[in-house]
């Protein structure tokens, strides 16, 4: 556990285990349709079975995903964060995050963020972390603005969300960038 500054007293990051499934499946249930309007991954996961399935593949490291994390105060779930896409022959991993409406703007996710980014320079010698959002998402794009995230460019229509073809903002923290997050 790590516990981590912000406006909420008590915040913690914990990796999550296989066997906290049912409550990570309540926790994006219970922000479902919000979660979702960015991200495909909360359709799959607000079940305990999908949600099992989700946080296996990180503890188990499929496909290069290296860890999946919640944003906890006390017992409540606020949100989370991941490494995914490792390479570890290029040193490169990307940074994504998420959190409930409750905890907007508290600082919890950017502070797992930071976490996050320690654990990917020290542990994983990363040179280079991405960050992919819509460019709808300002909430996302402000937050690795914050972090020092520098936008590389748009992916046009680079994947597909409920159907719809959707772009992709595009941003890395390189080097020296990387140490200057998380000091």
């Amino acid at each position: 556990n790590v516990h981590l500054p912000g406006r909420l007293p008590g915040l913690v990051r914990r990796t999550r285990e296989v066997a906290d499934a049912p409550a990570c499946a309540d926790h994006i249930a219970s922000d479902l349709a919000r979660l979702s309007e960015f991200l495909p991954w909360p359709a799959r996961t607000d079940t305990p079975a999908g949600a099992a399935l989700w946080v296996g593949q990180y503890t188990d490291g499929v496909e290069g995903r290296l860890l999946v994390a919640g944003i906890e105060r006390g017992s409540e779930l606020l949100g989370g964060i991941v490494l995914f896409s490792h390479e570890p022959a290029m040193a490169t991993v990307e940074l994504g995050c998420w959190v409930v409406a409750a905890a907007e703007g508290s600082g919890a996710v950017r502070a797992a963020c930071v976490e996050g980014l320690r654990e990917a320079r020290r542990e994983y010698a990363v040179e280079r972390v991405v960050w992919h959002c819509d460019p709808a998402n300002t909430r996302s794009g402000g937050l690795a603005r914050r972090l020092g995230f520098q936008l590389e460019g748009v992916l046009r229509s680079s994947y597909v969300l409920r159907g719809e073809r959707r772009d992709t903002a595009l941003s890395a923290l390189v080097g020296s960038e990387i140490d200057e997050a998380i000091t």
